[in-house]
């Protein structure tokens, strides 16, 4: 890589900058561990900083396959071009602007799914299993420009909530009519949820702070209509729609949000999921397919301040 020897930088896990360093030295460097597929680099070739799995010249490090071998030797006297002699200063702070994706696995998500749900019918562990969904999904959903999402949040945030959403589902599949006592007081207890949710959110580079403002009276309207519209057979769908929208527009912080899937979109996806089940192996693969389809209707829209 002409004109980059020396002049590697990488964001440590205290968000200071390290380097520069040779390109060997920074090979090094990351097969020991100190800098992940999510560390923030940069080298001269580089228009900003970027996740160092994102780049292709050091994708195959973390992906256990063969490292790329090291640049011609740096000639005597050859410049480094005066643009880029220096990285950009500070960490990098914009998202942006684009579609969220996701690298989900099949079985990583159909095995965490059903550590869910038994942790919801044990009741006790779903603080444990609840939080470790969460992170599993947020850290395989990657924003516009290659930073994948980091999750801070600890099953002792809120383990009470968990527990006693989990209770009132329980309650609900057992007791006759139970549901119709529950499921409101688990729309309420589901707004914390989701605050914790939001606010957990992050990236590696800091870049990313959020927060959920939405009010739970909203909430609960939300999925009231939800839970009236299945009377129309299918205009749940552009309900659920709408909820998802509404979601979005109380989320705040360094970036803002829009839900682009339609209403026709998440109602022939559903009944293609709920047919396919039916056959019982197809299963893993239709909920990745659906789960994938879903992130990758969130977009980034704005930077905040």
């Amino acid at each position: 890589m002409s004109g980059a020897e020396g002049q590697f930088y990488y964001f440590d896990q205290a968000r200071n900058r390290q380097g520069p360093y040779a390109e060997a030295e920074f090979l090094r460097l990351m097969r020991d561990g100190a800098i992940g597929p999510e560390t923030m680099v940069w080298y001269p070739e580089l228009p900003d900083w970027r996740a160092a799995g994102h780049i292709d010249k050091f994708a195959p490090l973390f992906a256990g396959r063969p490292a790329p071998p090291p640049p011609p030797i740096f000639e005597t006297g050859q410049a480094i071009p005066p643009a880029r002699a220096m990285p950009p200063t500070g960490i990098p702070m914009g998202i942006p602007m684009g579609e969220v994706t996701s690298t989900l696995p099949v079985w990583g998500l159909f095995g965490r799914f059903l550590l869910l749900m038994v942790g919801s019918l044990l009741v006790v562990p779903a603080p444990w299993t609840g939080t470790e969904f969460y992170r599993f999904l947020s850290v395989h959903t990657v924003l516009p420009g290659g930073r994948r999402l980091t999750f801070s949040g600890q099953p002792g945030d809120i383990w009470l909530i968990f527990v006693c959403v989990a209770a009132l589902g329980l309650a609900g599949m057992v007791l006759p009519g139970g549901g119709l006592v529950t499921a409101p007081i688990t729309w309420i207890l589901t707004v914390p949820i989701l605050r914790w949710f939001v606010a957990k959110l992050g990236t590696e580079d800091g870049s990313l702070r959020l927060s959920f403002d939405g009010k739970i009276m909203g909430f609960i309207g939300w999925n009231l209509l939800l839970y009236l519209s299945f009377i129309t057979i299918i205009g749940w769908a552009w309900v659920m729609r709408a909820m998802f929208q509404w979601i979005c527009r109380n989320i705040s912080g360094t970036a803002r949000f829009e839900f682009h899937g339609s209403g026709g979109a998440i109602l022939w996806r559903t009944l293609v999921c709920g047919l396919c089940s039916i056959f019982l192996v197809p299963i893993p693969w239709i909920m990745r397919w659906y789960t994938v389809w879903l992130v990758g209707q969130f977009r980034v829209v704005k930077a905040g301040a």
